[in-house]
Order: structure tokens, then C-alpha cells, then sequence
């Protein structure tokens, strides 16, 4: 069979594992399905590459009699035990003279527990005829979700579990508490912890104008509410609400049972509240918030010892309180003033400073996406590919993608936009792009360099750097950590504005870009991914070293920049500090 002949007659249709991550001493599934249009039987090759960033760490080959049409194939991994680390998965099938037929990558990661790469996602579908259970959940694996917020799941605020398995929400929404358990129960099966969603403070009418004591209020006694539909209570530790919605939520956690709750509040009220009249006493959540937190995860844990929590500071509020309570990740709701793609980054930043020992989830909606047809698919594509890239390059964690290939484009979760399926594909392909090089991209460790050593570290030969994402510009993202230096660049040439939640036109690729960088370490080699480039596998990149000034430069040549790329410069040193 001619090489032409045997490019065109077979492929690798689809590749992925089992399971959204891995534990220490588990073996993953690789899952491939083989295309083949040959009307006989062809024997191939497979040849499998684990590798860690640049470095191969195991190979499989294995001889395959393919079959016509589709085929599954799959293959057992051994995995390293150190946890914490993500691996790169690169699968050749050949012919029987070792010519290459078809590539395709895949990623996955060994954790100890979430907390460590708090991928979130979440399920908001639990109507008694859902059909598509498992496959919710296997679409949540694929782009490694490994935590999911099961968002309106509950009868009411005020009471979660339901008086009977079927029942409408406060919403109207229906829903079963049977389709709850059995996605709780895929998602374990598939490595995804499941958080219950739970409102701090939110009750609906019926219970609030009965407990009018519970109530918090405005300088004019008027009761806080979002919308009429729930209103504020009261979380102090004296108040009887308090007491109520902690047993609730420790409930549920037991009951589902989930593997802990994620913790809302509306972001209001802000400064001095009350409660009600005569007395009128004022509080102040921003100081009842942490307390709160921190006594949920206790009454939790009673319930369930490995149960975990965390807290939506929406609109980044009050983050300097809740931040370094024992909530186990840090959780930011964004929104305006935060428009700009440097406000996501420092966000980041911010929460880091705040609790260096917790990873940071942005929750950031991608609203072009909501409903988007037509002229509108593509900006509102570009738009979520470029917040991702802010988001993932900084050190943050976003949270996106649930549902079925759906995304976040609404804080009301089931608004969710469900995306076509090419750019389902390339959101996949990010989300493989972060897992593999999750030990350069998300290590506590990292530092991010100051936006004024960056302009004076970085040259980019045609192009104008900045170092706050500014429009009109390839913003340069400079950070440094033991063993590695690492730059990423976003593609911001194209687009007019700097407003992360607005649509943007799809990026002009650039390619063969001349790199300069500023060292201080001994250089040991230099490589590029992408997750938009050859799989997200590594490209090791030739370079020199000049000396200009008396200081060090490193000069490259970036293959590519679509809208992401990571160049990773690996030093002798301990850090870099130049």
C-alpha cells in the first residue's frame, strides 16, 4: 500500500482517558478510535510517547490489525506516582514500514486531590427525563474537569434536600434529586469531585417574612433582596439563620452526598447593615463572611471528614477577608470594573498574595458566546480563546466548561451556550494544553514579573510588546520559578479593545517571530508549545546567547503565535532573578 493510499485511508478519529485526572499509584486508559477506509484488513504500528514538559518519560508500541470503518483501541498506562504533575500523551500510528498514518495528543494529570489543580466546571441539567447522564459527565472528563459545581440542584435556600425526588425548584425549574445523586455518582466514576451549590444567606419569601428577625436590612428598615426572589439573612454567629443553613448544608454533603458545597452570596450588601428595628444592630459581612466560611467547613467535615468548600467573591468582594479563610481554593466572580484582560491577571495576583498556598478560580462569563449565531460565532469564539489564555497564563484556573460542551455565558447556569463542535475540539485542545504543562503554568511557586521589568526584558522583533494586555499589542507574560523561565505570549495584535468580555475578531496568525529575553541563569535549552500548534507538543527551539551591556540576551525564533503561545527557557539555576 503506497504511503498517499494509506495517509488517506486511515486516522485517528478521536483520542482521550478515562478519567478527568489520576491519583498516585492509578493506571490511566488511553481511549483511541481508528478510522479506517480500506475495504481489507491493514496491520499498523502504535506508538505511544508519555512525556513530562520536554521529556519522555515512557513508551508503548503495539501492533494493530485494523479493521474497515471505526474501531475502538485501548491502551493501559503505568503513570509515575509523584503527584502533581501533568503528562503530555503522543500516539503515531504507522504503517508496517514505520510510515506515519496519522498523530494525534492527549494530556492527563496525577493529583493528590483537587485542590492542587482545581479544574471547575459545572452540571446544571437534573430534570427527571434526562437521558444523558453519562455522557454529561464523560464530556466534562474530556476537557479534565476534575470539579464540578452542581449549580440549583436544591429544593429551596433555605431547606436544600427536597421533600420527594421530583420537585420544582424556586424557579420552577424541574428537577430530580435522582438525576442529582446519579451525575454525582458518573462524575466519581470519571475522577470529578462534585460540589453541591448552597446560598450563605439566601431564603425565599415564604421563610424570610416569617423570620423577620433573621433578616438583615438598610439604613431605612427596608429588607435587602435580589430581585424579590431571595432575600438577605442574617449569617452572624448569634442569629438563628446561622444555625439553620449550617445543619442544612451539613445535610445535604451527608445525604447526596456531595464532596462539599460551593458557597454564594450575591456580592451586596456592602458596608454597615442592620438588623431589624427597634434595636437596629449594625454588621458588617466582610467580617461575618470569613467566620461563615470557616464554621461551614467545619459543620461540613462533621458530615464528611474530606469534605471541602469554597467562596464566591463576587465581584472580588470582600477578598481580603475571605481569601485566607479555610476555604480550599480562592474564588473570584468577575465582574465590573474588572473589564480589562489585565484585570483578570491581577485578580490572579491579588487572591495569590492573599493566600500563596491556594490556587485561584475565576469565575469569568463569557457573554458574546450567549446565543451567538451567525456573523457572531466567530468574535464570540475569539473572545472566550483569548479570556481563557489571560486567565490560564497568569497562574488562575477558569471556570467555563459543563453540560455537554456547554459554556458559561450567564451567571445563571442553565443559560448556558453550548458550543458548536469544531470549537468544542479547540477548547479541548486547551484544556489538554493546560493539564500537560500544569508544572509550568499553574505551580504555587511561580513568580510573575513586575509589567516594567517585563518591557525591559523582552523584544519582539515587528511587533509591539506590552506587558498589561493592552490592545493592538502581543502581550508578554514573564515568570519564573526554580528550573524554568517561562514567557507566555497573547496575540492581541488584532483586536481594538482590551475588554476581555467583548467580541473580538479572530487573530491573524504570526509566525517566525525573532524573540529576545533577558537571562541571568545558565541556559540548559529552550522549547515552545501551543495548544494551537502541532498537538501541544513541544517544539525544542535553537537559540543563542549574546551579550549586550553587560547583561545576557537569549534569542530565538517563535514558530507561531495564533492566540497563544509558551516559550520555556530551562536554566541550571535555582531562579532567575535578573
Amino acid at each position: 500500500m503506497s504511503k498517499y493510499l494509506c495517509e488517506q485511508a486511515i486516522a485517528l478519529a478521536d483520542i482521550g482517558v478515562d478519567r478527568a485526572t489520576y491519583r498516585p499509584g492509578e493506571a490511566a486508559t488511553l481511549h483511541l478510535l481508528v478510522d479506517s477506509q480500506e475495504a481489507s484488513l491493514v496491520t499498523t504500528r502504535l506508538h505511544v510517547v508519555l512525556s513530562w514538559l520536554d521529556q519522555e518519560i515512557a513508551v508503548y508500541d503495539r501492533v494493530l490489525k485494523i479493521q474497515s470503518g471505526q474501531q475502538q483501541v485501548s491502551l493501559l498506562l503505568e503513570l509515575p506516582s509523584e503527584s502533581f504533575r501533568g503528562y503530555g500523551i503522543d500516539v503515531i500510528l504507522c504503517s508496517e514500514d514505520s510510515t506515519p498514518l496519522a498523530r494525534k495528543s492527549t494530556a492527563l494529570d496525577v493529583l493528590e486531590n483537587w485542590t492542587q489543580a482545581p479544574r471547575y466546571g459545572f452540571l446544571s441539567d437534573f430534570a427527571p427525563e434526562a437521558q444523558d447522564i453519562e455522557a454529561a459527565c464523560t464530556s466534562l472528563a474530556r476537557y479534565h474537569v476534575n470539579l464540578a459545581q452542581f449549580y440549583d440542584w436544591m429544593w429551596r435556600h433555605y431547606i436544600l434536600m427536597p421533600p420527594q425526588e421530583e420537585f420544582r425548584d424556586a424557579l420552577e425549574r424541574r428537577v430530580s434529586l435522582r438525576v442529582v445523586r446519579e451525575k454525582v455518582a458518573a462524575c466519581w466514576a470519571r475522577g470529578i469531585a462534585a460540589l453541591g451549590y448552597a446560598a450563605v444567606y439566601g431564603a425565599e419569601p415564604e421563610y424570610a417574612f416569617e423570620h423577620p428577625a433573621e433578616m438583615l436590612y438598610d439604613a431605612e428598615g427596608k429588607p435587602y433582596n435580589l430581585a424579590g426572589l431571595f432575600y438577605i439573612m442574617n449569617i452572624h454567629a448569634d442569629n438563628p439563620w446561622r444555625s439553620l443553613i449550617l445543619t442544612e448544608m451539613a445535610r445535604a454533603v451527608r445525604e447526596v452526598p456531595f464532596d462539599g458545597l460551593h458557597l454564594d452570596q450575591y456580592g451586596f450588601p456592602k458596608g454597615r447593615i442592620f438588623g431589624p428595628a427597634p434595636e437596629r444592630v449594625a454588621y458588617d459581612l466582610s467580617a461575618d463572611f470569613p467566620v461563615f466560611i470557616d464554621a461551614a467547613r467545619t459543620a461540613i467535615r462533621a458530615s464528611q471528614p474530606d469534605a471541602r468548600v469554597i467562596f464566591n467573591a463576587v465581584e472580588n468582594w470582600p477578598i481580603e477577608t475571605v481569601a485566607p479563610t479555610s476555604q480550599d481554593a480562592t474564588y473570584i466572580e468577575v465582574w465590573p470594573p474588572y473589564t480589562g484582560y489585565v484585570d483578570l491577571q491581577q485578580l490572579i495576583l491579588n487572591a495569590q498574595r492573599l493566600a500563596p498556598e491556594k490556587q485561584v478560580i475565576l469565575a469569568a462569563y463569557l457573554t458574546p458566546l450567549k446565543n451567538a449565531q451567525g456573523a457572531d460565532v466567530l468574535p464570540a469564539e475569539a473572545a472566550t480563546r483569548l479570556a481563557s489564555a489571560a486567565i490560564w497564563a497568569s497562574g488562575g484556573f477558569h471556570l467555563l466548561m459543563g453540560e455537554r460542551d456547554g459554556a458559561l455565558c450567564d451567571p445563571y447556569y442553565p443559560l448556558y451556550a453550548s458550543l458548536r463542535p469544531e470549537f468544542a475540539s479547540i477548547m479541548r485542545d486547551l484544556y489538554d494544553f493546560v493539564v500537560r504543562y500544569e508544572n509550568t503554568l499553574s505551580d504555587l511557586r511561580l513568580v510573575t514579573i513586575a509589567p516594567d521589568e517585563v518591557l525591559e526584558r523582552i523584544q519582539i522583533q515587528g511587533q509591539v510588546v506590552s506587558a498589561s494586555g493592552e490592545a493592538g499589542t502581543v502581550w508578554a507574560i514573564l515568570r519564573r520559578m526554580p528550573r524554568f523561565l517561562t514567557l507566555s505570549l497573547i496575540n492581541l495584535s488584532g483586536v481594538l479593545d482590551a475588554d476581555w468580555n467583548a467580541p473580538k475578531p479572530a487573530a491573524e496568525t504570526l509566525r517566525a517571530l525573532p524573540v529576545e529575553v533577558r537571562v541571568s541563569e545558565e541556559v540548559t535549552g529552550v522549547y515552545m508549545a501551543s495548544p494551537e500548534y502541532e498537538g501541544g507538543r513541544p517544539c525544542s527551539l535553537s537559540y543563542r546567547l549574546l551579550q549586550r551591556d553587560g547583561e545576557t540576551w537569549l534569542q530565538t525564533t517563535l514558530p507561531v503565535l495564533e492566540y497563544w503561545s509558551m516559550l520555556t527557557i530551562k536554566t541550571a539555576g535555582m531562579t532567575d532573578p535578573a
